[in-house]
């Protein structure tokens, strides 16, 4: 489907209310499908989060908290695996249910091989706790397997205490928070974790509209001016912040952390088209490097006071 297709369709839908019952009336009627690879990606991607927060801090002992964690807790529940104390997941509005919970332990069921071996687990092991209980409500198994589910959270004031948490974690959701939120969730962030706390997040810079139509560039959208590619978020589960790689270190660093680690996956294809390409003038200032950043990876530490 062309994107200004699937744009329009998401703006009308977006005008209708009573959204969250909508969804939780379609997950009655229609069983939700996890979708195997994507799900896979997930997981390989948590896997490689879990190994880099594990190289920085002692998982064990860490109270985690994760950023978005959207309708299949995959990666809060590969970090309960992975030995966490407690694990916070955290949605603007309460996505996660009954029935997408399930989708998250069949796709973890499907990938324990690899979650085995990553892990250096048994694979009953991994079994027994993926295993659903019918009678088991979600917050019977949230409990059991040490996660608590704060939805709805405005992540810029979230009542914890300060220095409660080791960790905090985002796999794709910075992109779709407007930059101002993203400064006060990260000053946020800063008290509530303990000193020398560490942050991990990953962030999809691409055009998101690309993912279902690949007749255009990843880059594509860096072509509209800000008033006109608003039009593009009527529906706000479709905003895209169109922060570049460096724009994001500047927040951290803003908030008081220090980088660590950044890594970055370049897109060859947008840097080929890039000279060519009409930009927004926002966009004029940056490398062609910057604006083919279409992953990003940071891990940041709390400074001292």
């Amino acid at each position: 489907m062309r994107w200004q297709v699937k744009c329009l369709f998401d703006s009308v839908k977006g005008i209708f209310p009573f959204q969250d019952q909508m969804r939780r009336l379609k997950r009655r009627v229609v069983r939700y499908r996890p979708d195997p690879q994507n799900d896979e990606s997930t997981i390989r991607q948590g896997l490689e989060q879990i190994a880099c927060v594990a190289s920085a801090i002692e998982l064990r002992s860490a109270v985690i908290l994760e950023i978005g964690s959207g309708w299949q807790p995959m990666i809060p529940i590969l970090y309960s695996l992975a030995g966490a104390r407690r694990i916070i997941m955290t949605d603007l509005t309460r996505l996660c249910d009954t029935y997408t919970f399930q989708g998250a332990l069949e796709s973890l069921r499907s990938n324990q091989a690899l979650i085995a071996d990553r892990l250096h687990l048994q694979g009953p092991e991994i079994e027994g706790i993926l295993t659903w209980n019918a009678g088991e409500t979600i917050e019977e198994s949230f409990k059991r397997l040490r996660i608590t589910y704060m939805a709805p959270c405005d992540l810029r004031r979230t009542g914890l205490p300060p220095g409660s948490l080791d960790v905090v974690v985002s796999r794709a959701v910075l992109e779709h928070i407007p930059p101002g939120t993203i400064r006060e969730i990260f000053s946020e962030m800063r008290r509530i974790l303990r000193p020398g706390g560490v942050m991990y997040h990953l962030i999809d810079n691409s055009d998101h509209w690309e993912h279902g139509d690949k007749s255009i560039s990843k880059v594509n959208f860096l072509q509209f001016s800000e008033p006109l590619f608003r039009w593009a978020s009527l529906n706000g589960q479709n905003y895209q912040n169109r922060l570049r790689h460096p724009e994001y270190a500047r927040c951290l660093e803003e908030a008081g952390f220090g980088i660590v680690r950044e890594d970055r996956v370049m897109d060859e294809a947008s840097l080929r088209i890039l000279p060519s390409l009409r930009l927004a003038r926002r966009f004029a200032g940056f490398s062609h490097e910057d604006l083919a950043t279409i992953t990003s990876v940071y891990v940041a530490r709390k400074r001292a006071e």
